[in-house]
């Protein structure tokens, strides 16, 4: 979801000439460039950046099916760790590396979490990405930990938060909305933004926490969601989520304290409103038709 925003923002800058990393094939744009290469195959992943030389790297690429990251340890962690390690390692004298983390690195008990406050994760997808960050911070001088919580849409669609909630409610089914689940998301497009002024600034490095302006809970955003949608809201129903059996424990309030990233760059954190209305506008041309049916 965040590294199509990435590309689409920073190839419209003719500053940059942008590398992308995917998969599967991708057709060449204007200014960007393609390579479908594995992150779990060490020697790929190599080559591959020896050929491209970049001067910045970001790191977008997670494994966040939770339940697949419990069941296989060692794929969590070739992308979150291994693959870190060897993107971190780039002539890392020079080299901008960017690493996307999550909030879920955070227990959720308390919630408005600094970049200093200790991390608990609860899970082996957070266990796994925190210590991506470990290895990020500790291979690369020059490297920047982002957290965050976002959401967005896939080229081709998947089945994130967002996504699905849209799909199951122009079909008029019920779904959740868990109340007790805080969070304070972003639009990928969003963020893609603002990592974009981010590198600009060069000498910004560490844990930087980035989120929307307010935390909201989860059922608060499904509803909040279908308004921007245009769909039917009373299909979704508020729950609680210590009232559900999950197979993974999951945080219940990581929203992020952005008084540093509100500080390195002089204004406010981006709405969710803004960021909802925005996602609206372009879900349209990736799969989604004015009378709310899924093409």
């Amino acid at each position: 979801m965040l590294g199509k925003d990435l590309v689409k923002v920073f190839s419209l800058d003719s500053g940059y000439r942008v590398f992308g990393l995917t998969k599967k094939s991708e057709q060449n744009a204007e200014n960007c460039f393609y390579q479908a290469v594995d992150l779990r195959d060490a020697v790929a992943l190599k080559k591959a950046i020896t050929d491209i030389d970049p001067e910045i790297i970001i790191h977008c690429a997670a494994i966040v099916d939770l339940n697949a990251c419990e069941e296989d340890h060692s794929d969590a962690d070739l992308v979150h760790i291994e693959a870190t390690r060897i993107l971190s390692s780039f002539k890392n004298e020079t080299v901008k590396f960017i690493y996307i983390s999550t909030d879920s690195v955070f227990d959720g008990i308390e919630g408005n979490y600094s970049e200093e406050a200790e991390t608990h994760p609860l899970n082996y997808y957070a266990k796994s990405k925190r210590e991506g960050e470990k290895v990020a911070l500790e291979n690369n001088k020059n490297s920047l930990v982002i957290r965050t919580n976002i959401y967005g849409f896939h080229t081709p669609p998947g089945n994130s938060l967002a996504e699905w909630a849209i799909k199951s409610l122009s079909a008029r089914k019920d779904i959740n909305g868990f109340t007790d689940v805080v969070f304070n998301p972003l639009y990928t497009k969003q963020l893609a933004l603002l990592i974009k002024e981010i590198v600009s600034k060069k000498d910004i490095c560490g844990v930087l926490n980035i989120g929307s302006k307010k935390p909201v809970n989860k059922y608060d955003f499904l509803r909040q969601l279908a308004k921007s949608f245009s769909l039917d809201e009373t299909f979704i129903h508020p729950v609680q989520i210590k009232d559900i059996r999950m197979s993974v424990k999951r945080p219940n309030n990581t929203s992020l304290d952005t008084v540093k990233i509100r500080q390195i760059m002089n204004e406010e954190m981006p709405t969710l409103r803004d960021g909802l209305e925005e996602f609206a506008h372009e879900y349209p041309l990736n799969g989604f038709d004015k009378n709310n049916t899924i093409l």
